[in-house]
C-alpha cells in the first residue's frame, strides 16, 4: 500500500466532510481544538493524522471514527 497515497485520499475525505458542513480550514481545525497548519498538511496529505487527531476531528463531527475512514480503500 501507498501510504503518501491514503494520506492523500483521507485528507480529501476530510476536505468533502469541512466542505460539506460550510467550514473554513481555519474554523474547522478550530473546531476540532487542532493547529490551522497542521490540519492543513493533513488535509493535503503532507502528514498522516495520529489516532488522537482523527478522535478529535470525529468528536467535533459528532460521528464514529470509522466513518472518517469509511470511503477509503
Amino acid at each position: 500500500m501507498d501510504w503518501n497515497n491514503i494520506n492523500i485520499q483521507f485528507g480529501n475525505e476530510l476536505r468533502k466532510i469541512r466542505e460539506t458542513r460550510g467550514m473554513t480550514q481555519e474554523t474547522f481545525a478550530l473546531y476540532c481544538d487542532i493547529s490551522r497548519a497542521y490540519y492543513g498538511r493533513i488535509e493535503r496529505g503532507e502528514h498522516s493524522a495520529t489516532l488522537d487527531i482523527c478522535r478529535k476531528i470525529s468528536d467535533a463531527l459528532g460521528i464514529p471514527i470509522s466513518e472518517l475512514f469509511a470511503n477509503l480503500p
